[in-house]
């Protein structure tokens, strides 16, 4: 009766274990096992039959503890708890393959002693529960953790953490070292008592949007005894694996270098700004190839005379048709190295404007051209003045050659003149006074070298009225002109007095008052007028309503041999442009192809030296 007891309460026991979700392991007091459940079993790998009645030194298994160390014998729990009677609560060890140093799993192990009844341990039951999946995420968490603290304590900048309440739960940060500042300072301080009121108040407010679940970067600025320190923190919400939310993480760098900086920068562009609104040349940049604009300063809307710029309009707009060709055949040629074009452009006023561009490619990482920077400035000027130095030199020619043909044919001219005139008694009438015209003309060509070869030789100055000049050569010519049915119209204002030679301006006048009557072969009106200036010169206007100049005869009036005029010989408007040059004024012509022509002489009120 007592052995069926006895056999039921084992068989008791034995449901009791297997109903645990953990391993059950009993050994007695010789280490041998009487009980294990399929949990432990399974644990292990191996059969129950194959666990009773084994010593657990049968098993290949190697007992380690948290550091990795093997466990002595007599120091395992079950030993203790033999020895001792002592039980043991959730300690963790590992279980180690023999001789492959292989981390099999963890268990968290605990046991309790089964007493006879003369008080000695006859039992340990022995608890195993498989911690292996914790163990991994607690390593996985600590190398996290290392990885993580190895990476903000090399940062210059400060990560920290706060809490709920704007608390600081963490500071990391290479910073915090080199400023000599403890972090240990932070934890568990708020905004206010690190910072004061005052500075908190900003910190709070981008800590309170960032705690609404949107990032934010703030910065700030602090006085400390080595000057004004400029500060960036990026806040960011921090939240558990569940997504709640739980504080704030942030990181926080030291800009104040990149703020002077981007100060300077900001110098330095506000004085290149200043400098090239201010420039008369145009700076510009383009993209290549594509020639599309990016930059042009405020001086390409002068020199192209537009008044806004557009998207569309770059330093090689409006060129003249004359140069199209070559500056499209010089922008393929841009990427080659710096280079230079001279080239024209054409304003909307239709005037005609000298530029001369320089270019120097910009190359990207690569080496390839992708941008072309330039200076394009406006040479016409010194276009111009090239052409009056060509023209001077043509000038000095032609006086040096005046000289010679004076002396020359003169004195010979003078005498075939007085035995014509002899001769004219038994001449024909018709013929001596054609011979005797054509002599005239010859002499006074002559007299018009003289001039330009000693322009200042006996030229004495007095002070005359321009406008009696005026009145004497319009009556001199009014018959030539009633010919060629042509009126003058006079508006002569009250002027002063200039000082010059009266034969010399009157010659000036007659020569430009014939060119207009010449080119009026319709006839119509000449309207003369004169005033004075503001800057102390008399003003000569001869409008006319002829055929015109066209752009390319009016550039190349003046010059010697270049004349209009079918007969004419370019010498009358040369002296014409040398007689006011002498006075020290200069003359003008606008002109377009049949619409007439305006001739301005100023002439100032002074000589000047």
């Amino acid at each position: 009766m007592q052995n069926t007891d006895l056999t039921k309460k084992q068989d008791f026991m034995d449901l009791l274990y297997e109903a645990v979700a953990s391993g059950v392991i009993v050994i007695n007091r010789d280490n041998l096992i009487t009980h294990a459940n399929d949990a432990v079993c399974r644990m292990f790998g191996y059969k129950k039959e194959e666990v009773i009645g084994k010593c657990h030194s049968h098993f290949c298994y190697n007992m380690i503890d948290s550091e990795g160390k093997a466990v002595a014998f007599e120091q395992m729990p079950s030993q203790r708890t033999l020895s001792t009677g002592e039980c043991i609560e959730g300690l963790e060890l590992g279980m180690e393959r023999m001789g492959s140093g292989e981390h099999v799993f963890w268990l968290l192990i605990s046991t309790k002693p089964i007493y006879c009844p003369g008080g000695v341990v006859k039992q340990v039951v022995i608890t195993l529960v498989d911690i292996t999946a914790r163990k991994k995420t607690e390593e996985a968490l600590k190398i996290s953790e290392h990885r993580f603290r190895t990476l903000v304590d090399s940062m210059d900048d400060t990560v920290f953490t706060l809490d709920m309440d704007l608390r600081h739960t963490g500071v990391y940060g290479k910073w915090m070292q080199k400023n000599g500042v403890d972090p240990g300072y932070f934890i568990g301080r708020s905004l206010r008592e690190v910072y004061g009121t005052e500075l908190a108040q900003g910190h709070e407010e981008a800590c309170y949007k960032a705690l609404t679940g949107q990032s934010q970067i703030y910065e700030w600025s602090k006085e400390d005894r080595f000057g004004k320190k400029y500060y960036q923190a990026m806040l960011s919400p921090l939240k558990n694996s569940k997504e709640h939310l739980t504080g704030i993480v942030g990181v926080s760098r030291d800009i104040t270098e990149q703020k002077k900086m981007a100060e300077g920068l900001l110098e330095s562009e506000e004085r290149f700004r200043q400098f090239s609104d201010n420039a008369k040349d145009v700076f510009w940049m383009n993209h290549y190839p594509d020639h599309t604009p990016i930059y042009m300063n405020p001086a390409f809307n002068k020199i192209w005379g537009i008044e806004a710029q557009s998207d569309f309009l770059s330093v090689f707009s409006h060129i003249h048709s004359e140069d199209e060709a070559s500056v499209n055949e010089w922008l393929l040629q841009m990427a080659e190295g710096e280079s230079m074009a001279e080239y024209r452009i054409v304003r909307h006023d239709e005037s005609i404007r000298w530029i001369r561009c320089r270019a120097f490619p910009i190359y990207d990482e690569d080496g390839r051209v992708y941008r072309v920077a330039g200076i394009a400035e406006d040479i016409t000027e010194l276009k111009e003045k090239e052409e009056l130095l060509r023209k001077s030199d043509k000038l000095t020619v032609v006086g040096e050659l005046a000289a010679g043909i004076a002396h020359e044919i003169r004195n010979p001219l003078t005498s075939i003149k007085g035995f014509i005139q002899l001769l004219r008694s038994d001449m024909d009438p018709f013929h001596s006074d054609i011979i005797l015209t054509e002599l005239s003309r010859i002499e006074s060509i002559i007299n018009e070298f003289l001039i330009l070869a000693k322009p200042h030789q006996n030229t004495l100055f007095h002070y005359k009225n321009v406008n009696e000049f005026i009145k004497q050569t319009i009556l001199l010519l009014d018959s030539e002109a009633n010919l060629n049915n042509v009126q003058f119209e006079s508006h002569l204002n009250e002027v002063p007095d200039i000082l010059c030679e009266g034969n010399q301006i009157k010659q000036v006048l007659i020569n430009v008052l014939k060119n207009a009557i010449e080119s009026m072969m319709c006839g119509g009106k000449i309207k003369v007028e004169t005033g004075e200036t503001r800057k102390g010169f008399v003003y000569i206007k001869v409008i006319d309503e002829g055929i015109g100049i066209s752009e390319e005869r009016l550039a190349r009036l003046g010059e010697p041999f270049y004349s209009n005029k079918e007969k004419g010989i370019g010498l009358g408007l040369m002296v014409s442009l040398k007689i006011i040059e002498n006075h020290h004024g200069s003359i003008t012509f606008s002109s377009k192809k049949g619409m007439g022509t305006e001739v301005t002489i100023l002439l100032p009120t002074k000589l000047f030296p």
